[in-house]
């Protein structure tokens, strides 16, 4: 996610770099042919690419407040992950307790039952995270895991949904065994599993759903038709004057038209995707001061204005 309040000059070129080039190049062999030539059908009424213009805007500012609704969306759904685990982790530190007849039940112990529940939790964030994002990197579950349930792990398709369902699992030997009363097993610590699951649910809607093709290729194929029309109605009535003018224009229509195609998509490691690596660090280090770890990795920084 990008977090400066100026977009940086490189980054521009490196997405609308070959087609601001394209612009000039473009333009400029217009107006020299106008200039040398004046053929009456080079030029355009500039009535009808006024409507048309109208028109684009009117497309593309429907389409990129949609793809700006994913990215809100998507951006929601992890903010309600990071209020579920904070509120998961009280649960499970108060709630999860020896039964009364095992009260000799040393407090290190307690406490290795609260941190395997609450570390199998950050497995599951992220994983969940590199899931979104296809990434491959699953050796960074293992500080999260004990080695056999890592190893049972690598057979699972989806490894965020295996891990939660091994979390209710567990909360399920703790009911029965004592640990867990059934008001905070069923009202409290299983009203969290299911929060996880739905957070879950909608980041993979988002991910395997996207905008309907036809709004984008629609979009980015009616932008292009106006871009490489607009010339012709502007140089009939500046002349060399509407090389600069087209360069500004067709490079503001396109960019728009950029940004409305790549925010639609939140989860492809992208500069202005959701910065799930924060977020997830976030969650490990109030989950892991919530435990009473004094050792907890730092925050994640953001690297040249983007947050990742």
């Amino acid at each position: 996610m990008i977090i400066r309040r100026t977009i940086r000059f490189k980054w521009m070129l490196k997405i609308e770099g070959l087609n601001v080039l394209f612009f000039l190049i473009y333009g400029y062999l217009v107006c020299a042919l106008n200039a040398r030539f004046y053929f009456e059908h080079l030029t355009f009424p500039d009535t009808e690419i006024s409507v048309f213009g109208i028109a684009m805007a009117i497309l593309l500012g429907f389409r990129n407040n949609e793809a700006y609704n994913r990215f809100w969306e998507a951006r929601t759904a992890w903010g309600d992950l990071t209020n579920a685990s904070r509120n998961f982790a009280s649960q499970v530190m108060a709630y999860v307790r020896p039964p009364g007849e095992q009260e000799q039940i040393s407090q290190s112990a307690t406490a290795d039952m609260h941190r395997e529940l609450i570390y199998r939790h950050l497995a599951f964030l992220n994983a969940l995270r590199l899931q979104l994002r296809q990434e491959g990197a699953w050796e960074q579950l293992k500080p999260f895991l004990s080695d056999a349930e890592f190893q049972a792990l690598n057979k699972a398709a989806n490894k965020a949904t295996q891990l939660n369902h091994r979390q209710s699992l567990r909360m399920k030997e703790l009911y029965r065994s004592g640990w867990i009363e059934q008001p905070a097993y069923v009202f409290g610590l299983m009203e969290s599993i299911k929060a996880f699951f739905a957070a879950q649910g909608r980041c993979e809607r988002i991910k395997n759903t996207p905008l309907p093709r036809q709004y984008g290729f629609f979009t980015k194929s009616f932008v292009w038709i106006f871009v490489l029309l607009l010339p012709y109605g502007l140089v009939q009535h500046l002349g060399w004057g509407a090389f600069p003018i087209y360069v500004v224009l067709a490079t503001i229509f396109t960019i728009t038209e950029r940004i409305g195609s790549r925010t639609e998509e939140p989860f492809e490691r992208k500069l202005e995707d959701v910065p799930m690596s924060s977020i997830c660090r976030n969650i490990e280090i109030d989950l892991r001061q919530q435990l009473g770890e004094s050792s907890v990795p730092t925050p994640i920084e953001p690297e040249d204005g983007v947050l990742m």
